[in-house]
């Protein structure tokens, strides 16, 4: 496949700009109630789109649009809702991280989620099946398939059906935000992997097929695109705060003739004009980790203040579930915590420093 053009990159973003307007506004309000019936309208329109294997290569039914690209496409559909954008990258980047053999057994239209777990998890590979337990696990919820993605000195990938014996999933009610990719608690009892010959690598240590994005990557392109979902928010936060601050009026004259609101949005028009770009390696496959580590806390602590910003804009009202600001509030605090908490993103960030 020829690159994409620039023309092309453009058609792609305002097509998905489209669909967030049309499709995912409109249901932004019943995504974060958790219908399950409204999950599976929109994600049918993203995968006519051919967004849920946008990096994948045509031979796999894909469009293989560079990372780039699927992080500007993400960031317009969060604008729409950052719970369905979060099912986007989640899919992208468990089906690009799967071996050849594995995407065999994916039928066409399954959400796939990739689940992060951190060293201290515990799960367990032992006689060729994976035990242990998970909690919250972004989008895990009713989906067809999951890539369990471990840490360690040999990290290992572990491809799961969706309705495999011995797993469990059990939805998170106390999700805060993103409810649009439904979050679950994991149980696995001796659950086996889906084409055990097309792990990263095997239970024993030895090297298996290689796939398309290495587990580093995977975990870089997560923290990306939840940085680009991150600013998808602000941005919407900001429209909507600028257009009732022109609409409101107290005092004899527009809020956003006061001082106090007008410097509010100033400094969300601020946050938003300093968005990071993000550096790729030259195959547009992987992202530099150290980089997108710093990306993703910088936008996701830049969304919290924004969207704070607009409730405050928004007085009173903003705290109402029917004018859906708070909801952009709660959804850019939950970007805050994944794929790793910010503070302990900071930590990670600093390791290197203070080994030196």
């Amino acid at each position: 496949m020829s690159p994409i053009t620039t023309a092309e990159r453009a058609e792609m973003r305002a097509m998905a700009r489209e669909l967030a307007r049309r499709e995912l506004t409109p249901r932004a309000a019943a995504l974060d109630a958790g219908g399950k019936d409204v999950l599976s309208e929109c994600w049918g329109r993203l995968v006519e789109a051919g967004l849920d294997r946008a990096l994948l290569s045509e031979q796999n039914g894909g469009v293989e649009l560079s990372v780039l690209d699927l992080l500007a496409t993400i960031e317009e559909l969060a604008v729409g809702d950052g719970g369905i954008a979060m099912c986007v990258l989640l899919c992208n980047a468990a089906l690009a991280t799967l071996a050849d053999e594995q995407l065999a057994e994916v039928p066409w239209g399954a959400r796939w989620a990739l689940v992060p777990a951190a060293p201290e998890v515990e799960l367990t590979v032992s006689g060729g099946a994976l035990d242990g337990r998970l909690a919250c696990a972004l989008g895990a919820h009713d989906a067809h398939g999951l890539l369990f993605l471990l840490d360690g000195p040999a990290p290992l990938t572990w491809a799961v059906d969706g309705s495999a014996a011995g797993l469990k999933l059990e939805r998170d009610l106390a999700q805060m935000g993103l409810r649009g990719a439904p979050a679950a608690s994991i149980e696995l009892t001796g659950v086996a992997c889906l084409c055990p010959s097309g792990c990263t690598r095997g239970a024993d240590g030895s090297d298996g097929p290689t796939t398309a994005m290495s587990a580093a990557s995977a975990r870089a392109l997560l923290r990306a695109g939840t940085a680009a979902i991150a600013h998808g928010i602000a941005r919407r936060a900001y429209e909507m705060a600028l257009e009732y601050a022109h609409a409101r009026r107290q005092g004899g004259v527009t809020i956003i003739e006061h001082d106090a609101v007008s410097d509010m949005l100033a400094a969300m028009a601020v946050r938003l004009a300093c968005w990071p770009q993000i550096a790729t390696d030259p195959t547009g496959l992987a992202v530099d980790g150290a980089r997108s580590l710093a990306v993703n806390i910088a936008a996701t602590d830049a969304a919290v203040a924004s969207t704070t910003d607009a409730v405050q804009v928004f007085g009173g009202t903003g705290y109402m579930v029917e004018t859906g600001i708070e909801k952009l509030m709660r959804d850019a605090k939950y970007c805050q915590l994944f794929p790793e908490c910010n503070w302990v993103a900071h930590d990670e960030l600093m390791r290197p420093e203070r080994a030196r």
